[in-house]
């Protein structure tokens, strides 16, 4: 089961929204105030649905912070005659803004698009995590080259050499080999 924040202006405007999800399998939790929203565990929602404005704010500052502490989905209901502009305020949220008044399968659409956006910036972060420990592999590596042709006065190749063959023979990573170099060497 989905689990789904709705924030609205009133009662009605966020039940309004659940009812176009009716039949799905979600449970929807609503809020009228950005204040009350702020205060929730957003990181326990799958999607999180803004329809501006709210009773106590427009909206748009809250979908900017709430989607610092979450991955869900955000979909941003507004006017129809504000949809564009609302959209270029909030695009580095990644959140789909779609005009008033819609539909149930334009809301579901919506929720389907946010699910795969999400699903592909995961994808890029978990890669991003993976390049950044490269990149510090490398770093690391390298010094413990500079090391091994400061004091043992290889050639960069020689000291490259010298670190795979260590990392083979030892049955080690070159990052580990590196390391201890490091913590022989460099004091």
């Amino acid at each position: 089961m989905r689990k789904i924040l709705i924030a609205g202006k009133t009662e009605q405007v966020c039940e309004s929204i659940a009812s176009l999800l009716s039949g799905q399998q979600v449970s929807a939790v609503s809020v009228t105030e950005g204040v009350k929203a702020r205060c929730l565990d957003v990181s326990l929602f799958d999607v999180v649905i803004i329809s501006t404005p709210l009773a106590d704010e427009f909206g748009l500052d809250l979908a900017a912070e709430l989607r610092d502490k979450t991955r869900a989905a955000f979909i941003v209901l507004t006017k129809s005659e504000i949809a564009d502009e609302v959209q270029n305020k909030i695009k580095f949220t990644g959140a789909f803004v779609i005009g008033r008044p819609c539909g149930k399968a334009a809301l579901l659409q919506a929720i389907r698009f946010a699910d795969v956006a999400g699903e592909n910036m995961k994808r890029l972060e978990r890669e991003n995590v993976q390049l950044e420990k490269q990149l510090d592999d490398v770093k690391v590596i390298s010094r413990a080259k500079a090391c091994l042709m400061q004091y043992l006065s290889l050639t960069e190749e020689q000291a490259h050499r010298h670190i795979q063959k260590q990392a083979m023979d030892m049955r080690k990573t070159q990052r580990a080999v590196a390391e201890d170099i490091l913590r022989m060497y460099a004091k």
